[in-house]
């Protein structure tokens, strides 16, 4: 849905300092009423756009391939769309091995350029068409974080246009704060709080692995889960991820109302190919029955498992606990629910239907809180149907 065509002046009275339009058909933000759409092109026009919507008093709402729009809660009309595109600087500085990129760059663009140098980022991002601002934004995590940690570790600095103009660093931020503000969630707008707009980023690269390998094993009860995590760390091989993929959870009247699985788990190990071999037959003989190598990645690797239909949340399990997420959910709501994410660090996705009626969806998600609060975890809902945005409002805050 998006506002009717703007008259000339009247674009001209915003005076944003960049190139501004009226919203169009594909300026629709997840059910958002969009008025009008900015394209700064550097620094400057940012900071201008960003401190004349703060005086005019307009809800600002920045956007790069709009690959996490689902993600945001965005108010009921957004006057200004920030269109990030035109930040699309990309230098890589040889000496120092760090990237320099603009919001709006394509991570898998940055990835093909830094390939030629023989090196990549630590970031995997499952969003397909995934922006350097929009990663940094929502903290979106991919299999890599097991080996080299969250998106903002691989940070080094960034720039950042407040909600009132002003232009500020990450590093400037953290000397003011005392603390390390790294962590780029801060600038993520949501509900009431205002945006923040993400200009540049300057990151740390890593060589390019010469090869990689998967040792894949099937998990057939989510008690398992816990044992293998354990028995993939104790084995000191290095691996890059460590990823869970469980379809869901099924009772097995036959065996007494046992509740059973068919999952994977799938370890991918980096480095020359003849260690990947001798490393990846070391791992398959400690993980015993069907494990197996191979040197194609499991065709869910790097990909969630929610559709839009359905209710995506985030979950933070330490510790192994992800089982109990598993055994939580199939209790609550009786049916299979895809589970899938980083067991090494404890980080996975949940996929709830979207069809439960409110009150069980509702008790479904306080449920799963509940349960992961006690192990020092937690449960946010990041994405959900339209129709569904106001009940689950509260479950968007951990």
């Amino acid at each position: 849905m998006t506002a009717p065509v703007r008259e000339e002046s009247e674009l001209d009275e915003l005076r944003l300092g960049c190139p501004v339009r009226s919203a169009g058909a594909l300026d629709a933000v997840d059910g958002a009423l969009v008025r009008w759409v900015a394209a700064p092109r550097d620094l400057t026009e940012a900071a201008a756009l960003m401190s004349r919507a703060h005086e005019l008093g307009l809800t600002v709402l920045p956007r790069g391939n709009g690959s996490k729009a689902c993600w945001l809660d965005p108010p009921p009309v957004v006057d200004l769309l920030v269109d990030v595109s035109d930040l699309a600087d990309l230098r890589y500085d040889a000496t120092t091995e760090q990237l320099t990129v603009g919001a709006g760059v394509g991570v898998a663009a940055a990835q093909d350029v830094l390939a030629r140098s023989g090196r990549r980022l630590a970031l995997d991002p499952p969003s397909a068409r995934a922006t350097f601002g929009g990663v940094l934004a929502a903290a979106e995590f991919g299999p890599l974080t097991h080996l080299y940690g969250p998106p903002a570790v691989q940070v080094v600095d960034a720039t950042v246009v407040l909600p009132d103009g002003t232009v500020t660093t990450v590093a400037d931020r953290a000397k003011l704060l005392g603390s390390s503000v790294f962590d780029l969630r801060w600038t993520h707008p949501g509900g009431s709080h205002p945006a923040s707009l993400i200009v540049a980023v300057t990151l740390q690269t890593f060589p390019l692995a010469p090869a990689a390998a998967w040792v894949v094993c099937p998990v057939l009860q989510p008690l398992q889960v816990a044992t293998l995590r354990d028995d993939v760390l104790a084995a000191n091989l290095a691996p890059a991820a460590i990823e869970l993929d469980m379809p869901g959870i099924r009772r097995t009247p036959q065996a007494g109302g046992r509740r059973d699985a068919t999952g994977v788990m799938a370890v991918l190990l980096e480095g020359s190919a003849v260690g990947l071999a001798d490393r990846g037959r070391m791992l398959v003989r400690r993980l015993g029955g069907h494990a197996y190598l191979t040197a194609q990645a499991p065709l869910w690797w790097g990909k969630y498992p929610f559709r839009p239909d359905e209710v995506a949340v985030r979950l933070y399990a330490p510790e192994g606990d992800l089982h109990s997420v598993c055994y939580t959910l199939v209790d609550a709501i009786g049916s299979p629910v895809p589970v899938r994410g980083s067991i090494g660090v404890g980080q996975a996705w949940a996929a709830v239907p979207g069809e439960l009626p409110a009150g069980r969806l509702v008790s479904v998600l306080e449920t799963l809180r509940e349960v992961l609060l006690a192990r020092s975890g937690s449960a946010v809902v990041q994405a959900a149907p339209p129709h569904l945005r106001e009940l689950l409002a509260p479950y968007r805050v951990p």
